[in-house]
């Protein structure tokens, strides 16, 4: 399965609207085979535009980015679910390589 990296930007608020807003994400990964691998927030952060809404204008935003590991299947209910929540202002999902693994050291050519 591959690695993937999902970056948000979220209307700023309460810090228990964040926690649920990360918690219903990483259940919709669960439901579909996949996991969590890292969840990093970012906090409230001055935004480089304005991000405009119906009757709603935002210079800052709370940046959130969570790692996971899913079947490419996983994505359609993941993006579904970004769609219809309201707190969700911008997001994008990246596919990352997977970490190679370390060659030993001889092999790396390091003497001993």
């Amino acid at each position: 399965m591959p690695l993937y990296e999902l970056l948000c930007l979220a209307k700023p608020a309460a810090r228990a609207d964040m926690v649920a807003l990360m918690k219903t994400l990483g259940d919709v990964v669960y439901r579909n085979g996949g996991f969590v691998t890292q969840l990093k927030s970012f906090g409230e952060q001055h935004l480089a535009y304005d991000i405009h809404r119906p009757f709603e204008k935002y210079d800052r935003a709370h940046i959130w980015q969570m790692d996971f590991v899913a079947k490419v299947d996983a994505l359609k209910p993941l993006d579904h679910e970004l769609h219809v929540h309201d707190k969700v202002l911008r997001w994008t999902v990246v596919k990352r390589p997977m970490a190679a693994k370390q060659p030993e050291a001889q092999a790396a050519g390091v003497q001993q």
